[in-house]
């Protein structure tokens, strides 16, 4: 069991339930000593229905986070973050939103704030690959972000790990490195299951082989729910689960409460 879980979403990003208050009695029970709410951050411009908050929801949220940390102050330390992607011309409007959060985790989800462009959560290109790859270790550059939520996205749909994924894996290795920037192993890729590969059965993240490549580098690793629901944060076991698919590795995770 980890004390702690910053990656926590709520329903105003369109594709997660519950209440605040719910996600925060759930980490109680399940013993979290930390937790952070990290829900997917607005954009002015780009209006993506069912992918993140709308920006006229970002003030509510503030409110009701730091209405909760007041409130269960004796029984567990409340974060209050965003997850966000990096898009360049979207950086200083990240840096404004920092002001009012006590952190900011990177997750790179699509190549553009509409969600039209290239969606690394489907089956993508050796090419599409490569831009995952390097738009993430230009935004580790940038200084603002805590953690890397699952560096690995880019195998979710894939079926095999390419020559391409390998590079990818360098890349994010490198540039995590450099930049001392913690990954997280993805408590819920591992919900999802283990499914089949050329070289036999994997998690789509935390993907092994790249894992495997990762493991190469100077770079913390942390674990993070990626809570959709109050009763994810219940389910400790599949913290286990991801450790153990990965303890050969020698990974040095973060073990106590960090931001």
């Amino acid at each position: 069991m980890f004390p702690y879980n910053y990656h926590t979403h709520t329903r105003r990003c369109g594709h997660a339930s519950g209440d605040d208050e719910e996600y925060v009695l759930a980490a109680i029970k399940a013993g979290y000593k930390v937790l952070g709410f990290s829900d997917h951050a607005p954009y002015r411009d780009y209006p993506h229905k069912g992918s993140h908050m709308d920006i006229e929801d970002f003030a509510g949220y503030i409110e009701s986070i730091h209405s909760l940390k007041e409130k269960y102050k004796d029984q567990i330390q409340i974060r209050i973050g965003l997850e966000s992607e990096y898009y360049p011309y979207c950086l200083e409007e990240r840096k404004l939103l920092l002001k009012d959060l006590d952190y900011m985790l990177l997750g790179q989800h699509y190549d553009h704030p509409s969600g039209k462009g290239v969606n690394y959560f489907k089956e993508n290109s050796d090419e599409e690959i490569l831009i995952y790859a390097n738009s993430v270790a230009q935004a580790v550059d940038t200084g603002i972000y805590s953690y890397l939520c699952h560096p690995d996205v880019f195998m979710n749909q894939q079926t095999a790990f390419t020559p391409a994924c390998e590079e990818a894996a360098h890349i994010i290795g490198k540039a995590c490195e450099k930049n001392h920037l913690p990954v997280e192993l993805n408590v819920r890729g591992i919900m999802k299951g283990k499914k089949p590969f050329a070289n036999g059965d994997q998690y789509w993240y935390p993907h092994k082989d790249f894992w495997r490549i990762l493991a190469k580098y100077d770079v913390k690793a942390v674990v993070g729910i990626d809570a959709h629901s109050p009763e994810d944060l219940l389910q400790t076991g599949f913290i286990d689960e991801g450790l153990k698919e990965l303890e050969d590795l020698h990974l040095h995770f973060i073990t106590e409460p960090f931001i």
